[in-house]
Order: C-alpha cells, then structure tokens, then sequence
C-alpha cells in the first residue's frame, strides 16, 4: 500500500464470548483477541463529509488481511471520480488466522466457526462505534462474504449494502475431498509444506501457485502470509537455521486453514453402523448428510436466509469459480425478497467475471475497484435521498411529538369497551 493514501492503525480486540464450537479453544472460557487494521485516507476532507463511507471488510480463508491493500488503494482512487467519499476501511483477521492466529496460539484448539467472525466484526463495530458513524458498508471475499452476509442477517439495518466477492453461500459443498470425491484445495492444504529455509524460499514457492496475481498482492503475501520459526506448532529452528535469515511457516497454519473449509463429523456412525449425531458438538450438522465424516453448516445455512437480507448486494463472481455458480446465482435472485429484505429486483445484482477464478481480487485488482465504485456510487446516491427525505420529515418534530403517540394511533385503535375497563381493572 502507498504511505501516501492512507494511515493505517492496528488494534488488538477481544473477540466475543462465547465460541460458536466448544472445541474452537482449549479452555472453554479463553478469552481470544483480533488484530485489527484501519485505513484512514489521509486527504479525507476536513470536516469530514457526514455521508462519508465507513468499509468493514472480510477476507478469505487463510489469506492475510493486508493482501487487500491494493484494492483500497485503488478503490480510493475510483471514490474521488465518483460520488462518495471513503470515511476509513477497517478489517480484521479471523481469530485462528493471520496476526489474529498469533495473538491466539496458545488458546487455539481444532475447530473453529465462520460466525464467530460475524459476531467479533459486530463486537468490533460497536467497540468502535464512535469512529464509524453510518453509513456502513460491507465487502467481503469467499467465506469473508459469508461472514459479512450473516452480520448482516443478524443485525439487518447494521449495514447499508455488501459487496460479495465470490461468496461461498451455496446449498450442496464443492467436492470435500474424501472416499470417491476428488481431491482440491482442502487436500492439497493438509498435505502441503508448511516449513521453508527462508522467507525467500516460502515466496519462491507461493509465486509458483500465484503467477497471475498482481505483484503488489505478491509481496504483501510474501510479507505477511508466512512468520518466522519458532512458533508453538515449530518450536525449533533445526540444527542449521540461520538466525538472521531463520526458516518460516504460514501465518495461518494448514490445519487451520484446512479447518476454515471443513469440520470433521468423523464420531456419527456407533459402532454397529447407525447415524447418530450428537448435538452437544453437531447440532448444526444436516440429519440427511449426517454420514458424511466432513461438512460445512454455514454456506447451506446462510443460502436459505438470503431471501431475509436487508442490505443491497451486488455479488461478484468468477467465470472459472470452484464454487457451484448455478446455485449463487439461485441464491442472488432470491436475495432480499422475503420478510424482513430488501425486497430485491435492483436491490441486488450479480456480476460474473469472465476468465477469471476465485481469487480474482489478487488479480485484476483495478477491474475489481471498478465494480465496487460503480455500485457504492448508486448505493450513496440512494442512501442521500433517503437521509434527506428521514430528516425533512423529523424536523417537523416538535419535542412533545417525540414524548408522545401522534393522533393518528387514536383513529385507528378504538376506544376500549367498558367491559374492557374492568378487564383491564
């Protein structure tokens, strides 16, 4: 990121009580904390605009937050050409991810749940809350989407719009990788190296399995996706590490990244070959996809309340997704139109980028700033007229309006009965 666009800030926060799993830590009442980064523009307007836009973004799994410095960097760019100012960006690592995971080594345990993140990102709006006045919009990557989907869900009015960019809410999972599945990204995460000579080694090798990122994303991941040994999965250098120049491992360790895409159900079957869940740990598991020894609840679970969102939505999605597209798709076009939505129709659009994959804002980092400016510019647009015609409509308030039921409620709740009097009595 260029020095010369923002000012970033890190925090450290609690995260929120309790875990979503019991096994998600190794005491039950241990306490985790978020590393937090925020990016304040530096040539934000003084006085600050009062509709400037305040970004809570999510990442995907196991990359670093910081890998989406190019993209603020070039959504701040596409703001000052469009109708909106951007207030200040602010993300966090998952718990078991990025600086967040080495903040938590010790208290970590093997399982872990996406809507913990959406109850420590609404933890770290209210913490903060005095520091992001609305609006609020949220932009979010693969489970980040997910995630900032189901913050949403449980707060509706919390958030103005969301970007996702290929969220993982679809209703049947991509191939898990067990029994006839073929393999993929899950396999090849918990059998892949995880100790390197050097950091120039670690990017050596993650430059091979990156060759059409953008550079800059290149080098954040060099910077940040790998730390150096010791660490409490590593504890030893080895007999020939160079102090000054010591072996890494992933920030986010494999098995933790291996967990953000799977939880094992490996206890359903008793020994004489029943299903039996056991719903003190597996209440969230599917009873008819109870024999699978892995699953994952929330892309399913989130599908199914998509009709209740209330945020606009524009989804981004990849020509060459691994994800089931027919069903992201299935799941925008009932976005926002049940109880409680949207409503849809132009509350919602979907976007799929062509040639591209899952990873696409690593690699057309630009392309992908544009999309986001044009449709946070109709967002404020709209949100504008809808503060101004709010405001038109308090300020006839007088003070006693504010203290008592307007006349309207007398024409239509009727007097009560004088059998209802004594009722009441």
């Amino acid at each position: 990121m260029s020095p010369a666009n923002f000012s970033v800030t890190d925090h450290i926060i609690p995260g929120c009580y309790i875990r979503e799993y019991p096994g998600s830590t190794v005491g039950q009442e241990d306490q985790l904390h978020l590393h937090v980064k925020q990016y304040t523009p530096l040539d934000l307007p003084d006085p600050v605009p009062a509709d400037a836009v305040t970004i809570i973004a999510a990442h995907a799994v196991a990359f670093p937050k910081e890998l989406y410095e190019p993209l603020w960097d070039e959504l701040l760019v596409r703001s000052k050409q469009a109708n909106f100012h951007i207030r200040g960006i602010w993300i966090a690592d998952v718990s078991d991810m990025g600086m967040s995971s080495v903040l938590n080594e010790d208290k970590l345990s093997m399982d872990a749940s996406w809507m913990d993140h959406s109850r420590d990102l609404f933890l770290m709006i209210n913490h903060f809350r005095d520091q992001m006045p609305r609006p609020l919009v949220g932009i979010g990557h693969s489970f980040g989407g997910t995630i900032l989907t189901n913050l949403a869900l449980m707060h509706p009015r919390l958030l103005t719009s969301v970007i996702l960019m290929e969220p993982v809410i679809i209703v049947h999972a991509p191939p898990m990788g067990h029994g006839t599945d073929p393999t993929g990204a899950v396999n090849w995460c918990l059998y892949r190296d995880d100790v390197w000579p050097n950091r120039a080694a670690a990017a050596a090798a993650h430059r091979k399995t990156s060759k059409r990122w953008d550079p800059r994303c290149v080098d954040l991941m060099a910077q940040f996706g790998f730390r150096d040994l010791p660490t409490a999965l590593h504890p030893d250098l080895g007999d020939n590490a160079n102090a000054s120049d010591p072996p890494v491992t992933l920030t986010t360790t494999k098995y933790h990244e291996v967990l953000g895409q799977l939880r094992e159900n490996f206890n359903s079957r008793t020994p004489d070959g029943r299903i039996q869940l056991d719903r003190s740990t597996h209440a969230d598991a599917d009873p008819l996809l109870a024999s699978l020894p892995v699953y994952k609840a929330e892309p399913p679970s989130t599908w199914y309340k998509l009709p209740f969102l209330r945020p606009s939505a524009l989804f981004l999605l990849a020509e060459y997704s691994y994800l089931r597209l027919d069903e992201v798709r299935e799941g925008a076009k009932r976005c926002g139109q049940g109880v409680g939505g949207s409503g849809g129709k132009d509350k919602v659009k979907e976007i799929t980028i062509s040639k591209r994959g899952h990873f696409f804002p690593f690699e057309i980092v630009g392309e992908t700033a544009d999309y986001c400016a044009s449709w946070l510019d109709g967002v404020m647009r709209d949100y504008r007229e809808s503060e101004r015609a709010w405001n038109e409509k308090r300020e006839k308030l007088t003070k006693r309006d504010h203290l008592v039921l307007n006349d309207e409620w007398r024409r239509v709740v009727k007097p009560p009965t004088s059998s209802a009097r004594k009722n009441k009595l």
